[in-house]
């Protein structure tokens, strides 16, 4: 089967503009932005997104409320141990998205992510009778055979960047387990210390080596210490400026010839680029750096960064793996 065949391809420069939604250049793209950027419009947008959002889910047998407010009194008490008061919050990060007015930094954004990352992978076969726990497994399933090309021996440490509550590390973890018979060492890194409160709770056995509360972009551990480095639906939640960042310290902290690999939205993907201008419109009243996103040649920003070896796989029909050596 040629690699075209197979979904996946040597990574060359973006040339598709963003999806006309996305891009103020366009007369949708500017439409959007021109509701978007009427605060009372913006807002009840935003409020709409959330309803829907919990009432699809909650139709989809995802018990988001319930679970809400049973992850948050399990939380609570562990936010002291999550939090590092030396670590500085960068002004982006308490930009008003995913519907809370507080960005990542409140309870409700960290203890609805579990059931909203349920809610992503029930989306991405929204037509099949999956439950969210097949959903979920097929999604990280096709993520981790992207990325297990470009891993040419055993991992004995891994990170995983913009970790949320720990859903994508202790997959992770799961999988570098199934995959090699040497021990392999995960930890996860997160800017919000209630996502890492509620990461501890999903983690009761301890088998992540450690939970850190840092920005992707300044992390403050030692350099060259890693094997292989994810961001798995971190990027389209940051200005470019800030990718870049988290690009440049991701290369740091890898060992010469280690991994970096990135899962999230394909802005070459048809159904993303189709997307019907209400939805559109709704997404981005949630996600202010979308843009910036689409608009980023995510490949040539991973030359830059001093990666080689990129490749590019659709792992399904919304998003997309980067993998790329150090």
């Amino acid at each position: 089967m040629s690699a075209a065949a197979a979904g996946t391809s040597p990574a060359a420069p973006t040339t598709l503009a963003p999806p006309n939604w996305a891009d103020d250049r366009t007369p949708l793209g500017r439409l959007i932005s021109g509701v978007l950027a009427v605060d009372p419009l913006r807002r009840l947008l935003f409020l709409q997104a959330r309803r829907m959002m919990i009432r699809t889910a909650e139709q989809r047998g995802i018990p988001w409320r319930a679970r809400r407010e049973q992850l948050r009194r399990q939380a609570e008490p562990l936010l002291a141990a999550s939090t590092n008061p030396a670590t500085v919050v960068p002004a982006y990060y308490r930009a008003r998205f995913h519907a809370y007015d507080q960005g990542n930094l409140c309870w409700d954004a960290a203890c609805e992510a579990e059931q909203a990352t349920a809610s992503v992978a029930l989306r991405v076969w929204k037509k099949e009778p999956l439950s969210p726990e097949t959903a979920e497994a097929r999604m990280r399933d096709a993520i981790f055979a992207a990325i297990a090309p470009s891993l040419s021996g055993p991992v004995r440490e891994a990170l995983d960047l913009g970790c949320s509550v720990g859903i994508s590390t202790q997959l992770l973890k799961t999988w570098l387990e199934t995959r090699q018979s040497e021990p392999a060492r995960v930890s996860g890194l997160d800017l919000s210390p209630q996502m890492l409160a509620v990461a501890r709770v999903r983690d009761p056995e301890g088998r992540i080596e450690a939970w850190h509360h840092a920005a992707a972009e300044a992390t403050g551990l030692p350099e060259a210490g890693f094997d292989l480095i994810t961001l798995q639906f971190l990027c389209h939640e940051l200005p470019a400026t800030a990718t870049r960042a988290v690009l440049a310290e991701a290369a740091r902290l890898l060992r010469p010839g280690g991994v970096l690999a990135m899962v999230d939205q394909d802005p070459q993907s048809p159904t993303i680029r189709a997307m019907p201008a209400p939805l559109a419109t709704l997404l981005k009243s949630t996600e202010p750096y979308l843009a910036d996103y689409f608009a980023l040649d995510m490949e040539a920003a991973l030359r830059q960064a001093g990666f080689e070896a990129i490749r590019r796989v659709a792992s399904d029909h919304r998003h997309r793996v980067l993998v790329a050596r150090r």
